[in-house]
């Protein structure tokens, strides 16, 4: 962790993916490897938007050929830091997503799991997943209102109504599509309860519909 930094900093991916609760876990594994199905090839390079402490980085990279390169994209130094050390050969970079200090057209993959949901404003960064995808975006959000009603129903965040306090941000596959949609030239939206899994493709927008439903 970096100096100073709250001891909540870390292992707040840790808890989620390393939950004890059978149901969760099998929807973790299921949601995981529906997207591992949608991103398939995970060559060339790698950039992942608000890697965190890397842990659905890792899911993602698991058993596969490693990419020739691999970017990291966190606005927080000691979540960057924890992300390398199960990936060694990720390169860390700090910054916001909805800056990306990387060139237009960079990466052969993009990936922004579970990012969008707490940015107040997220149009910045999905122009900026946009414009570094060269190929391809992955995108993974909540499912709403079916994520705050699981939390409902297994007693969590009753305070909030199920809703994760830094949640900010609310996705159905409607509202995903057309929040992409308007940066990317096709949108295909997958869904793994509780989750949302959107493919896109790099390129201008065309007009009319511009996401397909799986």
């Amino acid at each position: 962790m970096a100096p100073g930094a709250p001891p909540e900093a870390a292992g707040q991916d840790a808890r989620k993916y390393g939950t004890a609760n059978p149901v969760v876990r099998w929807l973790l594994d299921r949601w995981t490897r529906k997207l591992r199905d949608v991103i398939g090839s995970a060559t060339g390079t790698v950039v992942d938007v608000g890697v965190g402490e890397g842990l659905a980085l890792q899911r993602v990279l698991a058993g596969r050929e490693a990419p020739h390169v691999a970017v990291g994209v966190e606005y927080r130094h000691d979540k960057v830091s924890i992300a390398r050390g199960p990936l060694p050969g990720l390169a860390g970079v700090v910054a916001d997503a909805g800056m990306v200090p990387l060139p237009e057209g960079s990466a052969d993959l993009v990936l922004c799991i579970e990012v969008l949901e707490h940015l107040t404003r997220w149009e910045p960064a999905v122009e900026e997943l946009a414009r570094v995808a060269r190929d391809r975006c992955v995108v993974s959000v909540p499912w709403e209102p079916w994520f705050r009603l699981g939390n409902l129903g297994r007693g969590k965040n009753l305070r909030h109504l199920g809703n994760d306090p830094e949640h900010v941000g609310f996705f159905t596959p409607r509202r995903l599509e057309r929040a992409l949609g308007a940066s990317f030239a096709d949108v295909r939206i997958h869904r793994s309860f509780p989750w949302l899994i959107a493919e896109c493709r790099a390129g201008r927008p065309g007009p009319g519909p511009r996401a397909a439903r799986k």
